[in-house]
Protein backbone atom coordinates (compact mmCIF):
# COMPACT_ATOMS: atom_id res chain seq x y z
CA UNK A 1 0.00 0.00 0.00
CA UNK A 2 1.38 3.44 -0.42
CA UNK A 3 2.49 5.19 2.76
CA UNK A 4 3.49 8.87 4.04
CA UNK A 5 6.95 7.51 4.66
CA UNK A 6 10.13 7.11 3.15
CA UNK A 7 14.25 7.14 4.19
CA UNK A 8 12.96 9.94 7.03
CA UNK A 9 11.95 6.87 9.12
CA UNK A 10 14.43 6.19 12.35
CA UNK A 11 14.22 3.74 15.49
CA UNK A 12 11.56 2.34 16.45
CA UNK A 13 9.28 3.31 13.38
CA UNK A 14 11.20 1.47 11.34
CA UNK A 15 10.62 -1.82 12.49
CA UNK A 16 7.21 -0.82 13.15
CA UNK A 17 6.84 0.02 9.55
CA UNK A 18 8.22 -3.09 8.55
CA UNK A 19 6.30 -5.42 10.69
CA UNK A 20 3.00 -3.47 9.13
CA UNK A 21 3.91 -4.46 5.44
CA UNK A 22 4.67 -8.41 6.72
CA UNK A 23 2.11 -8.50 8.18
CA UNK A 24 -0.92 -6.63 5.74
CA UNK A 25 0.66 -8.59 3.43
CA UNK A 26 0.45 -12.05 4.64
CA UNK A 27 -3.33 -11.48 6.01
CA UNK A 28 -5.86 -14.15 4.79
CA UNK A 29 -7.39 -11.89 2.92
CA UNK A 30 -4.56 -11.18 0.29
CA UNK A 31 -3.87 -13.74 -2.35
CA UNK A 32 -0.86 -12.16 -3.42
CA UNK A 33 1.18 -8.93 -3.09
CA UNK A 34 3.90 -7.12 -5.18
CA UNK A 35 6.31 -4.84 -3.64
CA UNK A 36 7.02 -1.63 -5.33
CA UNK A 37 10.51 0.24 -4.06
CA UNK A 38 12.43 2.85 -5.09
CA UNK A 39 15.41 1.33 -4.12
CA UNK A 40 17.13 3.49 -1.42
CA UNK A 41 14.54 4.00 1.32
CA UNK A 42 15.49 3.15 5.38
CA UNK A 43 13.10 -0.14 4.38
CA UNK A 44 14.15 -2.12 1.62
CA UNK A 45 11.85 -3.68 -0.53
CA UNK A 46 13.65 -7.15 -1.32
CA UNK A 47 14.13 -7.05 2.20
CA UNK A 48 10.30 -6.73 2.78
CA UNK A 49 9.18 -9.19 -0.14
CA UNK A 50 11.78 -11.89 1.05
CA UNK A 51 10.02 -11.36 4.83
CA UNK A 52 6.40 -11.20 2.83
CA UNK A 53 7.47 -14.96 1.29
CA UNK A 54 8.88 -16.29 4.46
CA UNK A 55 5.01 -15.52 5.84
CA UNK A 56 3.93 -17.95 2.82
CA UNK A 57 2.62 -15.74 0.76
CA UNK A 58 2.85 -15.09 -2.66
CA UNK A 59 5.15 -11.91 -3.49
CA UNK A 60 6.71 -10.49 -6.77
CA UNK A 61 9.06 -7.29 -6.49
CA UNK A 62 10.14 -4.79 -8.88
CA UNK A 63 12.14 -1.82 -8.25
CA UNK A 64 12.42 1.66 -9.63
CA UNK A 65 16.32 2.04 -9.58
CA UNK A 66 16.20 -1.48 -10.72
CA UNK A 67 14.54 -1.15 -13.43
CA UNK A 68 15.79 1.91 -15.06
CA UNK A 69 13.18 4.51 -14.03
CA UNK A 70 9.15 4.77 -13.60
CA UNK A 71 7.74 3.85 -16.79
CA UNK A 72 9.61 0.23 -17.15
CA UNK A 73 8.95 -0.42 -13.58
CA UNK A 74 5.14 0.06 -14.18
CA UNK A 75 5.38 -1.75 -17.02
CA UNK A 76 7.24 -5.15 -15.27
CA UNK A 77 4.61 -4.65 -12.13
CA UNK A 78 1.97 -5.25 -14.80
CA UNK A 79 3.62 -8.02 -16.03
CA UNK A 80 3.90 -9.52 -12.61
CA UNK A 81 0.41 -8.74 -11.08
CA UNK A 82 -1.20 -10.33 -13.85
CA UNK A 83 1.25 -13.47 -13.13
CA UNK A 84 0.02 -13.56 -9.61
CA UNK A 85 -3.81 -13.23 -10.90
CA UNK A 86 -3.70 -15.98 -13.11
CA UNK A 87 -2.09 -18.13 -9.92
CA UNK A 88 -5.04 -17.26 -7.63
CA UNK A 89 -7.45 -17.91 -11.05
CA UNK A 90 -6.38 -21.45 -10.95
CA UNK A 91 -7.90 -22.13 -7.05
CA UNK A 92 -11.28 -23.01 -6.56
CA UNK A 93 -13.61 -21.18 -3.56
CA UNK A 94 -14.86 -23.32 -1.06
CA UNK A 95 -16.74 -22.51 2.02
CA UNK A 96 -14.74 -21.69 5.62
CA UNK A 97 -16.03 -23.00 8.84
CA UNK A 98 -16.78 -20.41 11.41
CA UNK A 99 -13.82 -21.25 13.40
CA UNK A 100 -11.71 -19.77 10.39
CA UNK A 101 -13.10 -16.50 11.09
CA UNK A 102 -11.21 -13.84 13.20
CA UNK A 103 -13.15 -10.63 14.05
CA UNK A 104 -10.53 -7.71 14.57
CA UNK A 105 -12.19 -4.81 16.70
CA UNK A 106 -10.70 -0.95 17.23
CA UNK A 107 -11.09 0.49 20.24
CA UNK A 108 -10.53 3.51 22.50
CA UNK A 109 -10.42 3.79 26.69
CA UNK A 110 -14.22 4.63 25.88
CA UNK A 111 -15.32 1.61 24.16
CA UNK A 112 -13.24 -1.11 25.36
CA UNK A 113 -15.79 -2.91 27.25
CA UNK A 114 -18.07 -3.19 24.38
CA UNK A 115 -14.84 -4.54 22.79
CA UNK A 116 -14.76 -7.45 25.09
CA UNK A 117 -18.25 -7.71 24.97
CA UNK A 118 -18.00 -8.69 20.97
CA UNK A 119 -15.08 -10.74 21.26
CA UNK A 120 -16.65 -13.13 23.74
CA UNK A 121 -19.69 -13.29 21.61
CA UNK A 122 -17.31 -14.41 18.70
CA UNK A 123 -15.51 -16.60 20.84
CA UNK A 124 -19.07 -18.79 22.43
CA UNK A 125 -19.76 -18.77 18.16
CA UNK A 126 -16.33 -20.47 17.91
CA UNK A 127 -14.62 -17.89 15.83
CA UNK A 128 -11.51 -15.62 17.10
CA UNK A 129 -11.45 -12.26 18.01
CA UNK A 130 -8.41 -9.67 18.15
CA UNK A 131 -8.69 -6.24 19.74
CA UNK A 132 -6.37 -3.27 19.61
CA UNK A 133 -5.64 -1.22 21.91
CA UNK A 134 -3.27 2.06 21.97
CA UNK A 135 -0.81 0.95 24.99
CA UNK A 136 0.13 -2.00 26.88
CA UNK A 137 -2.78 -4.46 27.76
CA UNK A 138 -3.54 -3.82 31.63
CA UNK A 139 -6.83 -4.84 31.55
CA UNK A 140 -8.07 -7.95 34.03
CA UNK A 141 -8.86 -10.11 30.95
CA UNK A 142 -6.09 -12.96 30.09
CA UNK A 143 -5.24 -12.61 26.61
CA UNK A 144 -2.52 -12.87 24.25
CA UNK A 145 -0.30 -9.90 23.93
CA UNK A 146 0.99 -9.27 20.42
CA UNK A 147 3.16 -6.80 19.14
CA UNK A 148 2.33 -4.52 15.86
CA UNK A 149 2.18 -6.18 12.40
CA UNK A 150 2.68 -9.69 14.14
CA UNK A 151 0.05 -12.67 13.61
CA UNK A 152 -2.15 -13.54 16.47
CA UNK A 153 -1.96 -17.35 17.34
CA UNK A 154 -4.66 -17.46 19.80
CA UNK A 155 -8.41 -17.36 20.14
CA UNK A 156 -7.93 -14.15 21.77
CA UNK A 157 -5.30 -11.62 21.72
CA UNK A 158 -4.32 -7.61 21.89
CA UNK A 159 -2.53 -5.76 19.63
CA UNK A 160 -0.40 -3.40 21.68
CA UNK A 161 0.71 0.01 20.69
CA UNK A 162 -1.68 -0.19 17.79
CA UNK A 163 -2.43 3.61 17.45
CA UNK A 164 -5.71 5.16 17.13
CA UNK A 165 -8.54 4.66 14.37
CA UNK A 166 -7.45 3.56 10.96
CA UNK A 167 -3.99 2.66 12.71
CA UNK A 168 -5.14 0.25 14.71
CA UNK A 169 -7.05 -1.04 11.40
CA UNK A 170 -3.18 -2.19 9.97
CA UNK A 171 -2.29 -3.81 13.24
CA UNK A 172 -5.46 -5.90 13.59
CA UNK A 173 -5.16 -6.74 9.51
CA UNK A 174 -1.50 -7.99 10.41
CA UNK A 175 -2.75 -9.68 13.22
CA UNK A 176 -4.76 -11.87 10.68
CA UNK A 177 -8.26 -10.08 11.40
CA UNK A 178 -10.20 -11.26 7.65
CA UNK A 179 -13.26 -8.57 8.81
CA UNK A 180 -12.80 -5.28 11.27
CA UNK A 181 -15.19 -3.91 13.76
CA UNK A 182 -14.71 -0.28 14.32
CA UNK A 183 -16.42 1.27 17.31
CA UNK A 184 -16.67 4.82 16.68
CA UNK A 185 -16.65 7.29 19.52
CA UNK A 186 -19.80 10.12 19.02
CA UNK A 187 -18.03 12.40 17.18
CA UNK A 188 -15.98 10.05 15.12
CA UNK A 189 -16.99 9.81 11.13
CA UNK A 190 -16.50 6.38 9.80
CA UNK A 191 -13.16 4.77 8.06
CA UNK A 192 -12.48 2.07 6.08
CA UNK A 193 -9.30 -0.30 4.96
CA UNK A 194 -7.64 -1.67 2.05
CA UNK A 195 -8.03 -5.54 2.41
CA UNK A 196 -10.72 -5.91 5.12
CA UNK A 197 -14.08 -5.24 5.69
CA UNK A 198 -14.98 -2.73 8.11
CA UNK A 199 -17.87 -3.20 10.19
CA UNK A 200 -18.71 0.57 11.01
CA UNK A 201 -20.29 1.15 14.38
CA UNK A 202 -21.35 4.44 15.28
CA UNK A 203 -21.08 5.97 18.74
CA UNK A 204 -23.64 8.72 18.91
CA UNK A 205 -27.28 8.89 17.22
CA UNK A 206 -26.95 12.38 16.01
CA UNK A 207 -24.40 11.35 13.96
CA UNK A 208 -25.31 8.36 12.49
CA UNK A 209 -28.51 9.67 11.40
CA UNK A 210 -26.30 12.46 9.62
CA UNK A 211 -24.10 9.31 8.00
CA UNK A 212 -26.62 6.59 7.78
CA UNK A 213 -25.51 5.26 4.39
CA UNK A 214 -21.78 5.84 5.58
CA UNK A 215 -22.33 3.34 9.10
CA UNK A 216 -23.23 -0.03 9.12
CA UNK A 217 -25.28 -0.48 12.39
CA UNK A 218 -26.15 2.07 14.83
CA UNK A 219 -25.12 3.11 18.67
CA UNK A 220 -27.72 0.61 19.94
CA UNK A 221 -26.37 -2.42 17.81
CA UNK A 222 -25.77 -5.27 20.34
CA UNK A 223 -22.65 -7.46 20.23
CA UNK A 224 -24.27 -10.22 18.26
CA UNK A 225 -25.71 -8.13 16.01
CA UNK A 226 -22.33 -6.45 15.41
CA UNK A 227 -21.41 -10.50 15.38
CA UNK A 228 -23.99 -11.19 12.59
CA UNK A 229 -22.80 -8.06 10.28
CA UNK A 230 -19.31 -9.18 10.46
CA UNK A 231 -20.22 -13.23 9.77
CA UNK A 232 -22.41 -11.29 6.99
CA UNK A 233 -19.47 -9.06 5.88
CA UNK A 234 -17.11 -12.51 6.15
CA UNK A 235 -19.39 -14.39 3.45
CA UNK A 236 -19.09 -11.73 0.87
CA UNK A 237 -21.56 -9.02 1.62
CA UNK A 238 -20.23 -5.25 1.07
CA UNK A 239 -19.89 -3.31 4.05
CA UNK A 240 -20.92 0.78 3.99
CA UNK A 241 -17.05 1.30 3.56
CA UNK A 242 -16.65 -0.60 0.67
CA UNK A 243 -19.41 0.58 -1.10
CA UNK A 244 -18.08 3.79 -0.99
CA UNK A 245 -14.60 3.02 -1.91
CA UNK A 246 -12.83 3.50 1.43
CA UNK A 247 -9.59 2.40 1.64
CA UNK A 248 -7.68 4.25 4.11
CA UNK A 249 -4.02 2.65 4.93
CA UNK A 250 -2.52 4.85 7.83
CA UNK A 251 0.58 3.87 9.85
CA UNK A 252 1.60 4.49 13.23
CA UNK A 253 4.35 6.65 13.95
CA UNK A 254 5.94 7.02 17.25
CA UNK A 255 8.63 10.06 16.18
CA UNK A 256 8.01 12.81 13.82
CA UNK A 257 8.96 12.09 10.01
CA UNK A 258 12.04 13.99 8.80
Amino acid sequence: MVHQHGCGQVGDDVTFTERAFVGFAGNPNVGGCLVVSLGCETIQGQRVAQLISGRGQRVEFTGIQLMGGTVKTVDDGRARVNRLNELLALEDRAAASFEALMVGIETSRATLDRAFAIADAALAAGARAVIAVSETYGGRREVERVRYGERASSRLAAVEHAGDGAEQHVGLAGAGAQVIVSIREGWQAPVGCAIAPVVAVAGDQAMYEALEDDFDLGPSASADEILQRSVAAFNGERTASERRGARDFILRRIARTM
